[in-house]
């Protein structure tokens, strides 16, 4: 657990993730504020599709939906661009988010923060702590853990800066053999009817016919997360198997689904991107052992802290233990600004 905690002290401290008050009166409202702390964590890893997987984000075709694709050192891809990850990874944060504000052990100091009893004890939570219910994603509070993290923009309100920064991932395979398309010998998919008049005999413009990305497919990424404290980084851990077993991409209810192997989780900036990823050679079991020598990273404070294999699963396990410090220094900052 040593270099867990070496790991840990390069990190910002949680109360940075706490929300001020500003204005006064009927004005008065609580919002998050920008902290940079010259501190930053990588999170590199690889997502493999283990089911039909969907990546579309350009308009429909008549009743046709194609897979994006790029052409790419050589080969034509399947894209997966850093907007649409970044989207359903926020809804997952978000989820865990009011989970863990919903089934936090109460204790008598906590007593008034949480009320598990009520049926919506997380969005009784909110309202005490940030002063209105956060829902995306057009009602953000602006004042929350997840707003703090992944930015957010209220009309009238004010914005805040995403310190999540994504990237657009490409498929490791080429097109021709991990895309269902026309060409191939099973043809596209059929999925639901568009427009159909049941009173009229079926034919094939009723059918929606679209591409898909197959399984077994693989995706690099790289993702780093600005000013990170522990409760953010074990909380994307959290988040990314969440949004795995949700699904990506359209039709994200039956299809989309994903595992995720993260190769390394390391204090300072990559030395390498994703084009870098697409080169490498990658073992069948994406074992980072193998690996090893392509992740290297950068800190312009100190030497970067690079945590592998158990000890990545090990840091979720602080989830807990972070968010309990949270929601103290929520508690502290609300009795700062009631005695002002």
């Amino acid at each position: 657990m040593g270099r867990i905690d070496d790991f840990t002290v390069e990190l910002a401290n949680v109360n940075t993730l706490t929300p001020r008050e500003h204005g006064s009166g009927r004005n008065k409202k609580k919002i998050v504020k920008a902290m940079y702390t010259r501190q930053a964590v990588t999170i590199a890893g690889i997502k493999t599709t283990a089911s039909r997987f969907l990546p579309v984000s350009h308009e429909g075709y008549s009743n046709e939906t194609y897979v994006d694709k790029l052409d790419l050192l050589g080969i034509t891809r399947a894209e997966f661009i850093g907007r649409k990850l970044k989207g359903i990874e926020r809804r997952a944060h978000m989820s865990l988010f009011r989970e863990m504000a919903t089934s936090i052990n109460q204790s008598a100091e906590q007593e008034e923060l949480f009320k598990q009893n009520e049926e919506n004890s997380w969005e009784t939570f909110f309202e005490d702590q940030f002063g209105a219910v956060c829902k995306l994603p057009d009602n953000l509070c602006l004042a929350c853990w997840n707003c703090s993290l992944f930015g957010g923009l209220s009309p009238g309100k004010g914005a805040t800066f995403s310190r999540v920064r994504y990237f657009d991932t490409f498929s490791i395979e080429d097109a021709a053999m991990c895309i269902q398309t026309d060409d191939s010998p099973e043809e596209m998919a059929i999925g639901n009817t568009v427009g159909e008049d049941l009173s009229e005999e079926r034919g094939e413009a009723s059918f929606h016919r679209y591409e898909y990305v197959k399984a077994g497919t693989r995706f690099p990424f790289i993702t780093i997360i600005e000013s990170p404290t522990l409760l953010d980084v074990a909380g994307y851990i959290a988040s990314v198997r969440l949004a795995d077993q949700h699904g990506y991409g359209k039709y994200s209810a039956n299809n989309g689904k994903f595992k995720t192997e993260f190769l390394a989780i390391a204090t300072g900036y990559p030395m390498f991107s994703v084009l870098d990823m697409l080169e490498w050679e990658w073992p069948e079991d994406n074992d980072p052992s193998a690996l090893t020598a392509n992740l290297k990273f950068e800190n312009t404070a100190n030497e970067p802290c690079v945590l592998l294999n158990d000890e990545i699963a090990a840091l979720q396990t602080r989830l807990s233990g972070a968010f309990d410090a949270y929601v103290k220094a929520l508690k502290s900052n609300a009795q700062k600004d009631k005695s002002k």
